[in-house]
């Protein structure tokens, strides 16, 4: 009976599948990509569809964006980008928009909540984040669970806020309000001026043939002064801070 003898081609595909193997463990752990869905909240190709989307939008606008579903049961905690920070990748430092999407099994809702971190925590105003959660294609999406739609639009319209570009700017909503104002002020000045050329003129009467006055005494009585006094509270002035600090964190949910 001849010996068992293993060829170097089997020896070298057994070496580089095991040498596979062990980058493969610790990659699965470190690396777990733009979506985090323990929730099975996608399916594996709106999955894919949507990874590749966000990995699009990070490459084009310079933000990182990230999702991370979960299930809950009566409770819902919306400190819970912290444990992801903690557990999953750490968003800290980074140029960051953090997607929590969390399915309540106790009431069957869905609920979504946002954070930023880094450039992206001040690049996006409170009023560009409240813009976004209550955008009809993510708020009624989401909702609905049609999830993969509304993160699809939350992204999109991120990228946009973190551009600039959300909503109308301060100074073209001033130069609009004060043209509506000046027309307003015109028109009105108008029909005032017109009020006054319509009107009749008054009829004169001749008040030193019918009456007479006769003044036979005068005096001034002080009786009394007040003065009042309103008061009006200090405002305190400064600005609040985050909640979970560090560059970052939550910053709204629905």
């Amino acid at each position: 009976m001849k010996p068992f003898v293993l060829k170097k081609s089997v020896i070298l595909a057994l070496a580089l599948l095991c040498l596979t193997a062990c980058f493969a463990l610790p990659l699965s752990a470190a690396d777990t990509g733009r979506i985090h869905d323990p929730a099975s909240l996608l399916s594996a190709a709106k999955e894919a569809s949507l990874n590749a989307r966000m990995d699009e939008l990070s490459n084009t606008y310079g933000v990182e964006f990230y999702l991370a579903t979960y299930r809950a049961s009566g409770r819902y905690d919306d400190f819970i980008g912290d444990e992801y920070c903690r557990d999953i990748r750490n968003l800290r430092g980074m140029d960051a928009v953090l997607l929590i999407v969390t399915y309540d099994e106790w009431d069957g809702e869905y609920y979504y909540d946002m954070y930023t971190y880094g450039a992206a925590n001040y690049d996006i105003s409170q009023k560009e984040v409240n813009y976004i959660l209550d955008k009809s294609e993510v708020y009624n999406n989401i909702k609905g669970g049609y999830v993969a739609e509304g993160v699809e639009a939350f992204f999109e319209w991120s990228a946009q806020a973190y551009e600039g570009r959300v909503g109308a700017s301060w100074v073209l909503i001033i130069v609009v309000s004060a043209i509506i104002a000046l027309v307003i002020g015109c028109i009105a000045r108008a029909g005032v001026i017109a009020a006054y050329k319509q009107k009749k003129a008054s009829v004169d009467y001749p008040l030193d043939r019918y009456a007479t006055l006769e003044l036979t005494h005068e005096s001034d009585n002080f009786v009394r002064e007040y003065t009042t006094r309103t008061y009006s509270p200090r405002s305190s002035g400064g600005g609040g801070g985050s909640r979970h600090g560090g560059g970052g964190g939550h910053r709204g949910g629905r």
